[in-house]
């Protein structure tokens, strides 16, 4: 199950955990094809701002301005909790990340940061499946 399949149901789960999109900030990492989908949808949910990267070098000076981070990589990497915990230093406000590739990508102990909440690709596989969304 890839979430590119699921990217409607994905901005929902995210506008769901944040109370709404709104007026919110939000930073996408990954190729462009990709980002596409979850950018529209973000836009139209009235997101104020949509950060778009190709690779994730500038994610610590960027993440202060986001409350929601989707990371969609096509080659392997790992994001290390390091370089999160470097760009939330002094966050009041609640940060959701969306690992959204095919195998853990986004080193698991950012859940553990304070103010994180960190769904990886196997807890949105199992949301996604226990939903079983009909299709019409």
């Amino acid at each position: 199950m890839t979430t590119q399949h699921f990217v409607p149901e994905v901005v929902s789960i995210a506008d769901a955990c944040l109370g709404g999109l709104r007026g919110r900030s939000a930073l996408l990492i990954g190729p462009q094809e990709l980002r596409r989908p979850y950018a529209l949808l973000l836009q139209q949910a009235g997101m104020k701002r949509i950060y778009q990267e190709d690779t994730p070098e500038r994610i610590s000076s960027l993440l202060p301005q986001v409350q929601l981070l989707m990371y969609i990589p096509i080659a392997p990497g790992l994001i290390t909790a390091a370089a999160i915990a470097r760009g939330c230093v002094g966050r009041h406000t609640p940060l959701l990340i969306f690992d959204l590739a095919a195998s853990t990508s986004i080193e698991e102990m950012v859940g553990l940061l304070p103010a994180v909440c960190l769904y990886t690709p196997d807890d949105i596989r199992s949301i996604l499946s226990q939903a079983e969304v009909p299709i019409s």
